[in-house]
């Protein structure tokens, strides 16, 4: 099982790139100029040989450097014992998440709805209307460009138009063997109509099509809504958890 979480680990990562990563002794130290603590946070991916509080100094001064808040994003990968410590030194416990796992092994009916439309990662007009959906201001607007920039995956860009404007969009980077699912949003004029389902449906056949075996996504453990429509999309079941450790 930790061979699959470290697979779907590092999809995840090259996924949503960081602006800049530094590798120090198995842990990621990812910047992004606080667009998210997914890229702006420590990734444990091996235990590596350092002392644990060395290595925690180290973070610390890293993001204190850029002046950054030091998150640390800690999965199965992560021993238990980094937990512990990051306690002891005043580190909250923050945004548990699930990632859940859906196997493309089963034929899938394309659901009936308006016509999903695909764009190119740099469409101005795609970006545009993902930040108005999902609240990026000005600043993660750019940053998202730069990180969109930096995949080197297959990406998908989706959305659903209401005359000339996004009112529900979607976001998938594929690999040869797995789909990652991001960035979903719908105006909240236009919920409750399947437009969420059939972005998804539509890069799941699309994914499926291609011979990837596999689709992830990440969902907030507190978020009942999204859970419950991810189930109904398939991702049934939580194949592991994750969550942040940042100073009060």
């Amino acid at each position: 099982m930790l061979q699959q979480i470290a697979e779907i680990e590092s999809h995840s990562l090259a996924s949503i790139p960081a602006l800049r990563t530094e590798i120090y002794d198995g842990w990621y130290l990812r910047f992004a100029r606080n667009h998210t603590r997914r890229a702006n946070s420590v990734n444990v991916m091996a235990r590596g040989t350092l002392s644990l509080e060395e290595k925690i100094d180290y973070c610390e001064a890293a993001y204190r450097q850029e002046k950054q808040p030091c998150h640390f994003r800690l999965t199965p990968l992560a021993d238990e014992e980094i937990d512990v410590a990051l306690a002891s030194r005043g580190y909250g416990y923050f945004g548990e998440t699930e990632v859940r796992l859906k196997a493309l092994n089963a034929e899938i009916k394309p659901a009936q709805g308006p016509k999903v439309h695909s764009y190119d990662v740099e469409s101005v007009f795609w970006r545009r209307g993902v930040a108005a959906l999902t609240g990026q201001d000005k600043a993660k607007q750019a940053v998202f460009r730069e990180m969109l920039a930096l995949i080197e995956l297959e990406i998908h860009a989706l959305a659903i138009l209401c005359g000339k404007e996004i009112v529900a969009c979607g976001f998938g980077v594929q690999s040869a063997n797995l789909l990652g699912l991001f960035e979903f949003a719908v105006h909240p004029n236009f919920r409750r109509r399947g437009f969420a389902a059939h972005i998804v449906q539509h890069m799941l056949i699309k994914a499926q099509t291609a011979g990837v075996s596999h689709a992830y996504l990440q969902v907030v453990a507190e978020n009942k809504t999204g859970k419950a429509f991810w189930k109904q999309m398939g991702f049934k079941e939580a194949l592991y958890r994750y969550h942040y450790r940042t100073k009060s």
